[in-house]
């Protein structure tokens, strides 16, 4: 069902519960998905909407995929959460703080990327992000038959340097293997702000983990947790299928964002 199905059902406790947060992914959420991931940036009305959210909001937090120094310059607001590279990294006193265990993966990733670049078909781009490796083929002249071909080769290079390999919207990410991911970050800021409401809104297939954590919170009675998938031409399928309801891309984002600040602020009348 679509977010204006559930306004008065789903929705309705990030309305009228006391400590309410919002979680959201940047890339095909906030920002359309372009060919070069650099020349991504949130629209000028998820980036208003969201500084007004978190004047009235317990927590407002970005999570992606990206650096989180990249991340809090591509929306560069004051009052927001960020967290980068799936969890691994948040931003802390204007500076990166990496979570425990990473740094140990340093030289594995190097290795890897050195193995990818020697093998990397023509229009992939390799992304070094510090605590993660991405290896983007939107731009390849056959993104299926690189999805085919290129993925063994690349879980063999994971293998050999003890990373896990991950797959999203025409990208691979080789990450260090620790339990960590954008569900785990979802459940840790719920109880770190004390959440009563929440909600999560992504589109791509990282974005399932803190989808499917959602149910998993309301279940546990934690939190009235709900999962919105952002849904576009190729939204995987996982994100349509763990999402509690969907939103129309990113304008669709937006309205729903616009329809949380009046709703918030008309309750708080």
């Amino acid at each position: 069902m679509t977010w204006r199905d559930a306004t008065e059902t789903l929705l309705a406790p990030l309305i009228t519960s006391e400590r309410v947060g919002l979680i959201t992914d940047m890339d095909g959420t906030l920002a359309p998905i372009v060919p070069n991931p650099e020349d991504a940036y949130p629209t000028d009305r998820s980036k208003e909407l969201l500084a007004q959210l978190s004047d009235h909001l317990a927590l407002v937090a970005a999570v992606s995929g990206r650096p989180v120094a990249d991340l809090h310059a591509r929306l560069d607001l004051p009052g927001l959460v960020y967290s980068g590279n799936h969890g691994l990294e948040r931003w802390e006193n204007d500076a990166v703080a990496v979570a425990p265990l990473v740094r140990d993966y340093t030289d594995a990733l190097q290795h890897a990327k050195i193995a990818v670049e020697a093998i990397a078909p023509e229009g992939v781009m390799i992304e070094d992000k510090g605590a993660t490796l991405s290896v983007h083929y939107r731009n390849a002249a056959v993104p299926a038959e690189i999805n085919l071909l290129f993925e063994p080769k690349l879980r063999d290079i994971a293998d050999k340097h003890n990373l896990r390999l991950f797959s999203g919207r025409k990208v691979f990410e080789l990450r260090p293997p620790l339990d960590i991911d954008k569900g785990t970050v979802f459940k840790q800021l719920v109880e770190e702000y004390d959440l009563d409401a929440a909600v999560y809104i992504g589109d791509d297939t990282t974005d399932a983990d803190a989808l499917k954590m959602a149910g998993q919170l309301r279940d546990e009675g934690i939190c009235h947790a709900v999962g919105m998938g952002v849904q576009s031409d190729d939204t995987p399928s996982v994100v349509l299928i763990s999402a509690d309801c969907l939103a129309a891309g990113v304008e669709g984002v937006e309205d729903f964002l616009d329809w949380l600040l009046k709703a918030v602020m008309a309750s708080s009348i």
